[in-house]
């Protein structure tokens, strides 16, 4: 699979306004972008990928809420249950 340019939205992060950026990457959007966050113990952050348009190649992301890392996978496990049917898989 050859990279491709996706454009991504990143929105609600309390911390930072809305921001677009070009993305290389293979294949689809990652369904959750998650990192520890910056100067604490453990804690996590992340985005949840809302909805994708391969055809013009446009992901929108929504931050979820800082907390410890198992709070925080369990609510991006919900979030992706909701915006992913089970029937498909990727």
């Amino acid at each position: 699979m050859s990279l491709q340019q996706w454009v991504c939205q990143f929105r609600d992060c309390p911390d930072a306004e809305d921001v677009e950026a070009l993305v290389e990457q293979e294949g689809r959007p990652l369904q959750v972008l998650v990192r520890t966050r910056p100067g604490s113990d453990g804690l996590v952050d992340g985005y949840v990928l809302q909805k994708s348009d391969p055809t013009r190649r446009t992901a929108l992301y929504t931050w979820v809420q800082a907390g410890d890392p198992d709070t925080v996978t369990a609510y991006l496990l919900d979030l992706l249950a909701e915006f992913l049917p089970r029937e498909q898989t990727w």
